[in-house]
């Protein structure tokens, strides 16, 4: 059987708060004087929310009600307005409770990300979740970990790369390139070439036990003690895709395919991107209607510095129609 207790934790921010504003352009010209931050790591839509995470939990209320508890680490003394902070089900998580002090502040997710098993009272199986990501249909335990506890991780299909260092030098975006450093970790590490693999952007199972132990092999512990103190995101850093390949490099995780123009049991869809939205709300309409009718089970609203205002308005009533039930999360 799939394990009894699975935890879920967001990373949530509020990039509109004046005091993580002022932080937020301190630290950006501060850290310009010594080092290139890439532009991908500074653009508003990062940070923007969008209630996303409202919906999110009302997702997760009524789709996998079955979630142990719920963390949501945040910055700034920071807390949703709209949440109900009397649930027991739900915790919110300070950056000084999981990072070193000197790593503060943060503005960077994949730095949070290296310090998760630092979380207090966090299950030994949890799930991952950024504010955007949404159950679209019921799930059950059993669809993110098998009945030997492991991880069930939702892969794409690429070309293997032959020589990763030109891959990294020619990837087109900070999140590829960052998949491809932890690829290539993973290949010096261990031997296993899984330069074929590429991660589905949602939802994600995790092992604690087997986090601790990625974190603090002797060949890599030192890189990530250096990224959790990168304020922002930088050129070379791991993603959390780094612990799901150690999980199926141990045999902690099984691996599967998405096959996205089939019938698939599984289709992960961002719905509002630029490759889909391009510059005309109709294309989002469309892909809308193309949610509503494949029915995911997990989906992701990605926010893009293509993602203009009367889109983000656009994808708020989406989800407001998708989700118009109020969940025991909202005062």
């Amino acid at each position: 059987m799939a394990p009894e207790k699975i935890d879920l934790v967001y990373l949530w921010v509020d990039g509109n708060d004046k005091e993580w504003l002022k932080a937020k352009n301190y630290w950006l010209k501060e850290i310009k004087n010594e080092a290139t931050i890439p532009t991908e790591s500074t653009v508003s839509a990062r940070w923007r929310d969008n209630d996303e995470l409202k919906y999110s939990l009302r997702s997760a209320e009524m789709f996998a009600p079955w979630i142990n508890h719920i963390y949501i680490i945040t910055g700034f003394d920071q807390v949703p307005k709209w949440l109900n902070t009397k649930n027991k089900k739900i915790t919110i998580v300070p950056h000084e409770q999981i990072m070193p002090a000197d790593a503060l502040p943060t503005f960077n997710s994949s730095s949070i990300e290296m310090c998760l098993t630092n979380i207090p009272n966090l299950s030994e199986h949890f799930l991952l979740a950024n504010d955007d990501m949404f159950f679209g249909t019921p799930v059950t335990p059993d669809y993110f970990y098998d009945k030997q506890g492991r991880a069930i991780v939702w892969y794409s299909k690429v070309k293997k790369n032959k020589n990763i260092g030109f891959a990294l030098e020619n990837a087109k975006t900070d999140f590829r390139k960052k998949v491809l450093v932890s690829i290539n970790k993973i290949y010096q590490m261990f031997g296993k070439d899984y330069s074929d693999l590429f991660p589905g952007h949602n939802i994600d199972p995790y092992i604690k036990s087997a986090m601790i132990a990625a974190r603090s092999h002797p060949l890599i512990t030192h890189e990530m003690d250096v990224q959790v103190r990168n304020k922002f995101r930088m050129a070379w850093e791991y993603s959390r895709w780094f612990f799901n390949l150690y999980n199926l490099a141990h045999g902690y995780a099984k691996f599967k395919r998405i096959r996205r123009f089939k019938k698939p049991k599984h289709f992960i869809y961002n719905l509002i991107h630029r490759r889909d939205c391009k510059d005309s709300p109709i294309y989002c309409e469309n892909a809308e209607n193309r949610l509503s009718h494949v029915s995911p089970p997990l989906f992701c609203i990605n926010d893009t510095p293509k993602v203009y205002d009367e889109l983000r308005k656009h994808n708020h009533q989406f989800l407001e129609k998708k989700f118009p039930n109020k969940s025991s999360f909202e005062k």
